[in-house]
């Protein structure tokens, strides 16, 4: 809008400069002198202004994909406004810049002596913005202090830490010391010690925790994750297996890190690969009578809740009692994480999984396709536990832009009637009156919608694939193979 405003100006008095510069007389070339001023002064402002558009927003914006920083604005606008003024000064006014900078030297020695330090300062952040080793949201590294860059400012940059605490700091420590940088649009690399018991060969391992690496979102699958046994620990029965891989950023590092952790603990349990727990005061392998104690635990289920799930699945009026037993022999429990995808790092069989415990969610692609099903059961008052902390915060915060104060109220209503997050979206966007804010929330809302399957519902293998299938909280999956 500015710049719009001295264009319009400096085609004003260019018009104006035109009509008086044919008219006679001692008034009207003092007119005319400061026509031809103000004409060249918006002129020169709309230059600058257009320059400027075209290196800030143009070049470092978009085509380098960067967001320009303070003192990169300031720099450029200088320099422009600095080079036209002289221009301007120098050739169309006539003015003698020698005299003029050869008169103010001796000011200029003492500003600079009294702000050397800002100056310091000053100077390091031009050659920071010159080098350009670092931009606005990565993640820094000085010393012990760590933190995500706001701002970049002439005198110093402003980085917000894990804690919280804005810090500031001079560009002259910067430019000083050893820093170092985390790209916010570059892949950052884990490495994860894993022990694994001796008794399991390395192959199917690495195989199950490949799986369960590439299955977790925010992992950079574009860069192949590394695994490799990185010692043997004979004295305690166990391999440790060494694995890197990428995340996507850096903000995404120490959340990915944890998920990856606690699914291959759940891939271990659904693979029967048990753990020897050593205990501290003794370094010795566990004996047979106490290794009940010293191996991890697997879900204990009852067997009359496991001919609860015979009954409900088999239908066959033909089953007797030992005909229950024996498909009871057959049945196999799985136990996932919550977010992890259902059947992913176990082998394919024709079978049905039974719902012990938790909610599988199947992804749907339309919305006409949601359906509910529930066995012996409705949606009850405590649906909203199951849902995940994080999910509701953010639709809290975005809906808070559109219905204030009384969003906290609706998402938690919202939430006690649904598991399904595009649902969600589109039982609070009912709320919300002005189509325009109506259309900006939606746009919030994944695009998919998912089929939600509660305790005691079962599924069969061909009703899903791999990795549109997921647990919603810690969920216990009875598998009852087809009989043959």
């Amino acid at each position: 809008m500015f710049t719009i405003i001295c264009l319009l100006l400096s085609i004003i008095f260019g018009l104006l400069y035109s009509f008086f510069h044919t008219i006679s007389g001692s008034i009207t070339s003092v007119t005319v002198q400061i026509l031809w001023f103000l004409f060249l002064f918006c002129s020169g402002v709309t230059i600058a202004q257009f320059l400027s558009y075209v290196l800030i927003e143009v070049f470092f914006s978009k085509i380098r994909g960067h967001t320009s920083s303070d003192l990169l604005r300031f720099i450029i606008s200088f320099f422009l406004y600095a080079g036209i003024v002289t221009l301007m000064f120098k050739y169309a006014l006539g003015w003698n810049l020698t005299a003029i900078l050869t008169t103010s030297a001796l000011i200029t020695a003492v500003i600079g002596f009294a702000l050397q330090a800002t100056l310091g300062n000053l100077f390091s952040g031009v050659a920071l913005q010159i080098e350009q080793s670092f931009y606005i949201g990565d993640v820094i590294k000085i010393g012990n202090r760590q933190g995500r860059i706001e701002t970049l400012k002439w005198r110093s940059i402003s980085i917000l830490t894990f804690d919280g605490t804005l810090l500031v700091i001079p560009n002259n420590q910067i430019s000083t010391e050893t820093v170092e940088v985390y790209p916010i649009n570059k892949p950052v690399r884990i490495t994860v010690i894993i022990p694994a018991p001796l008794s399991v060969s390395p192959e199917t391992v690495k195989l199950l925790i490949h799986k369960v690496v590439l299955a977790t979102p925010d992992v950079e699958t574009t860069i192949k994750p590394f695994i490799r046994i990185l010692d043997y620990e004979t004295e305690r029965g166990i391999i440790k297996y060494q694995l890197r891989y990428f995340v996507v950023n850096y903000f995404k590092k120490h959340i990915v890190d944890g998920i990856v952790k606690d699914r291959i603990w759940y891939a271990f349990y659904r693979n029967k690969i048990k753990m020897p727990v050593i205990p501290w005061f003794n370094q010795e392998l566990p004996d047979e009578e106490n290794s009940q104690i010293q191996i991890m635990p697997y879900p204990y289920i009852p067997k009359e809740i496991i001919l609860k799930c015979l009954s409900f699945i088999n239908k066959n009026p033909e089953n007797t009692p030992e005909n229950l037993d024996q498909l009871l022999q057959k049945v196999n429990t799985y136990i996932y994480a919550s977010g992890e995808p259902i059947l992913y790092t176990e082998h394919k069989q024709n079978a049905s999984y039974y719902i012990y415990k938790g909610v599988v969610k199947i992804k749907q692609n339309k919305d006409n396709d949601i359906k509910h099903l529930n066995i012996n059961q409705q949606l009850d008052k405590d649906i909203i536990n199951y849902w995940p902390e994080d999910i509701l915060t953010k639709v809290f915060q975005e809906l808070l832009m559109f219905m204030g104060p009384i969003s906290e109220k609706l998402v938690s209503n919202a939430a006690s009637s649904t598991l399904d997050t595009r649902q969600l979206y589109l039982s609070l966007a009912k709320h919300i009156a002005n189509e325009n804010d109506k259309k900006q929330f939606l746009s919030f809302a994944p695009d998919y919608s998912y089929k939600i399957l509660l305790k005691e519902s079962w599924f069969h293998t061909k009703d899903v694939s791999i990795n549109e299938a997921f647990a919603h909280g810690e969920t216990i999956l009875l598998e009852v193979p087809d009989e043959k």
